[in-house]
């Protein structure tokens, strides 16, 4: 399976602790397994990855490419995530 990160996530983990970065890198390579869940209503479509307080949104693509979309703590992710995407909706004013 290929994996590839969004921006955003690669400077989310560019900024995390040796540590933590070492954890949330192994929970990447274990993909699709781990702490997986489906997400629902809004972020249909979408899983989240849970690694200790952080939380990593990706979804599946065609073949089988996994694309990170969004990381960050629990708390803030899911409504932030939700935000971005409705403002990535929106129509172009011309």
């Amino acid at each position: 399976m290929r994996i590839s990160a969004s921006e955003q996530v690669q400077l989310w983990l560019s900024g995390l602790p040796p540590d933590t970065k070492r954890r949330v890198r192994a929970a990447f390579k274990a993909l699709p397994a781990g702490d997986v869940k489906a997400l629902r209503e809004d972020l249909e479509g979408f899983y989240r990855l849970r690694v200790g307080n952080y939380r990593v949104v990706y979804h599946l693509e065609a073949g089988s490419h996994l694309l990170l979309d969004y990381a960050d703590l629990r708390e803030v992710v899911y409504e932030t995530f939700k935000q971005l995407r409705a403002l990535s909706e929106m129509p172009g004013e011309y």
